[in-house]
């Protein structure tokens, strides 16, 4: 059984990394506290947790503090959401297991990934293994592990343990987004600007950007985990953007160049500790003269924005998440049931099921429950 010594013990690891993801206080002390747990079982050199949107699957954080040189991240992102590659995460919530294993994805000739080609071939990693942490209600983020060629392989016991823990940590991240987004706090900083050229390149920033950016997840750091880089930093793709830039935006910029992406694109992203709330990115192409190709605002979200990921976290139902849309603008069973074409006692079955999820009792009280939890003003 190699690192695993068998079932008890592999059982006993995860238990503890499941226990590591729960008492996290924020995103970046997730990822960190479940991958060390997972080290006495699971080999890997280099590893990035990332965050998404539930409804797009777009980057909106992370840690990348163990992932690959802050150099090549713009062509990490350019591969996943404009370019694409095997083991995408929207390929992985589509599997009944969503685990993905490189070498297994291309047959062997991992030559076929530009992944493989421009980033983890040149840096010396053999293989990668992606796992998308999602429960039953959606998928909130995702873990990308690498394993260097001088180190043993992911074979099937490595796989087999990164699947037990998608559901039970995709449920632990999606309880954290409920705590953290009732801690979290207003901003009155003006919206930000940057000016991306084609190789995602910062051409033009409004002074306000830095102010937004020191609440966002920073990238990795310059160097690899491992010890010897091969090949050019560029690995073929864009690249040589300064350190700082949240791999967030470059996500949303480079998912805005995909072949038919729409003219705009809005995202958000998360912000580190107890800061500003929910950041939106909103990009779009930029026609004219070079160099610029991308602009990304960043600015901060309105309260309304937050509902779509706070009722997706609460673990509501499609149609729910409709109803308790409908009754946070005010609107009486009547209304709700023509605008839902529903009777207006299925409505109040749906409302009931809604009260049930959240901890409340009445309409009334759910008004009160998700503004006063997430939207309201925090006391010090």
């Amino acid at each position: 059984m190699g690192r695993y010594g068998g079932t008890e013990r592999t059982v006993r690891i995860r238990d503890s990394v499941v226990r590591a993801a729960g008492a996290a206080r924020n995103v970046e002390d997730f990822f960190d506290a479940v991958t060390r747990a997972m080290a006495p079982a699971l080999r890997f050199d280099v590893w990035a947790g990332v965050t998404v949107d539930p409804d797009t699957l777009i980057n909106t954080g992370g840690n990348y503090r163990n992932a690959v040189p802050d150099t090549l991240m713009p062509r990490m992102l350019d591969i996943e959401y404009r370019e694409g590659d095997v083991n995408s995460l929207p390929e992985l919530a589509q599997r009944p297991v969503p685990v993905g294993l490189l070498s297994e994805a291309v047959g062997g000739d991992l030559h076929r990934s530009p992944r493989y080609r421009d980033i983890a071939g040149p840096l010396g990693y053999r293989d990668e293994l992606r796992v998308l942490l999602r429960d039953r209600h959606g998928a909130w983020g995702a873990l990308v592990l690498g394993v260097g060629d001088d180190g043993e392989g992911f074979g099937p016991a490595a796989t087999s343990f990164a699947a037990a823990l998608a559901q039970p940590l995709g449920d632990a991240l999606r309880r954290l987004h409920l705590t953290r987004r009732a801690q979290e706090e207003p901003a009155g900083t003006a919206p930000g600007l940057i000016l991306l050229d084609d190789a995602y390149r910062p051409v033009h920033l409004t002074p306000a950007v830095a102010r937004w950016f020191d609440d966002l997840p920073e990238g990795p750091a310059p160097a690899p985990p491992l010890g010897a880089v091969r090949g050019p930093a560029t690995g073929g793709g864009p690249g040589g953007r300064p350190p700082g830039l949240p791999p967030a935006v470059y996500a949303v910029a480079a998912a805005v160049r995909a072949p038919g992406a729409p003219e705009t694109l809005t995202s958000w992203a998360v912000t580190r500790g107890r800061g500003r709330g929910r950041v939106r990115l909103h990009a779009w192409q930029v026609d004219g003269p070079a160099p610029a190709r991308v602009a990304v605002v960043v600015e901060q979200a309105a309260p309304g924005e937050h509902i779509a990921l706070i009722v997706a976290a609460y673990g509501l139902t499609p149609r729910e998440r409709d109803i308790a849309t409908l009754v946070l603008r005010g609107l009486p069973t009547a209304e709700i049931a023509r605008y839902a074409r529903l009777s207006p006692h299925t409505v109040q079955d749906h409302l009931k099921s809604v009260f049930d999820k959240t901890g409340v009792r009445s309409r009334r009280d759910l008004v009160g429950a998700l503004f006063a939890r997430h939207f309201g003003p925090r006391r010090p």
